[in-house]
Parts: structure tokens; sequence; C-alpha cells
């Protein structure tokens, strides 16, 4: 049997550039996307994916083994989500330069992209094709204590994915050291946060 030989994993030291790219349409044919809009101040992204398996009994014992994937989506935490991106996240008004809550509101579906930063200096490249933003109230916070240093309050979201309809597809990422031959890092990097349909290949490059 011929061993396969795998690259030497790189640890992964850091996460920015998460971009949103608001759904226009989404069809059996085709999903199109907005203007990308980047949401700065990224503190850490956790993947709320849980998988399983369940097996099936028959012939008085296991007989065949399922396995599943649940709750795909990942939690952000940032510095903060500022006004008009919260506003846009849940589908709310901007009135006088300030969120208006309201009783009939109807988040949209975005797609998303990001990197993680990886100790060898190249990259990971995430995407998730569809999902749906659920917030923690903006409007909280902590008193600044009297003495010492002041603590750190974060903003959380939670980003539960579906898959779309044109493809079925929920999410995939990529290491750029391990890019299509003729696909530069370069190019990754600018198409990634341009468009969520772009792959790395040499056709695209």
């Amino acid at each position: 049997m011929e061993t396969v030989n795998f690259k030497t994993p790189s640890p992964r030291i850091g996460v920015d550039r998460y971009t949103l790219f608001k759904i226009t349409a989404d069809s059996a044919t085709e999903t199109t996307y907005d203007t990308a809009v980047t949401l700065p101040g990224t503190v850490e992204i956790a993947p709320t994916d849980n998988g399983g398996a369940d097996n099936f009994d028959a012939d008085n014992g296991a007989y065949a083994v399922e396995d599943y994937l649940e709750k795909i989506g990942h939690e952000i935490t940032n510095a903060d989500i500022p006004p008009e991106i919260d506003a846009l996240m849940r589908g709310l008004t901007m009135k006088n330069n300030g969120v208006e809550v309201g009783k009939n509101t109807q988040a949209p579906y975005f797609g998303v992209a990001w990197r993680v930063t990886k100790l060898n200096g190249h990259y990971r490249l995430v995407r998730y094709y569809k999902g749906k933003y659920a917030f923690a109230s903006p409007v909280g916070a902590k008193t600044k204590p009297s003495e010492g240093p002041s603590e750190k309050q974060t903003a959380k979201a939670t980003f539960s994915a579906v898959a779309r309809e044109s493809d079925e597809q929920y999410y995939y990422y990529i290491d750029t050291d391990n890019l299509p031959e003729g696909v530069t890092e370069d190019t990754a990097l600018s198409k990634w946060f341009t468009d969520p349909d772009w792959y790395p290949t040499t056709e695209n490059a």
C-alpha cells in the first residue's frame, strides 16, 4: 500500500476580514449576492457545527450507521458591531443615524467570508454560502471599575447556516499554501472577498 504524505500543519494564530454579502436572490438555478461589506474588529469566530452518528439496528445488532451534521454555522465575537452593520444584519431600519427596533422586522440571508492567519504566514480562507444572524442585545454594558484596567466588553452574533438552493452547499475553505497550480495567493485574497462564488482554479487565476 502506498504511503500518502501530508504537509506539516501550521498553527492558527489570528482571524480578520470578516466580510458579508447580502443575498439578493436564491433559486434552484442561481444565487446572487450584493456588494461586500467588511466588519472590522473581529475577536473570535467559533464554529457551532455539531456532528454525530446514529446506529440502525437489525438482525439483532448494529446493521448500518448514519452520520449527520447539525447546527451548522458559527458564533462571532467582535469588539463591537457598528449600528449600520447591526441594522444590515438584522434587517432593521436606520432612523436619524440610530437603529430603530420594531415588531415587524425580517432578517435577510447573507453569505460570509473571512481569513484565518496561520503561523507560517499563509491563510485559511473560509466562506459560508447562506445563513441568518441572531444577536445578543447590543445595548448592555458593565460599569467601569474605579481602579485598575477596565474590562473589555464585546458584542456577539450567531450565524446559522442553511444550504443555498442553487447547489445545496453549506461552506467551503482552502489554505493559501495549498492552492491549485497557477493560482497565486494575491489572486485568492483578492477574489475571496469580492466574489462568494469564486473557486481557485487555473482558469480563474
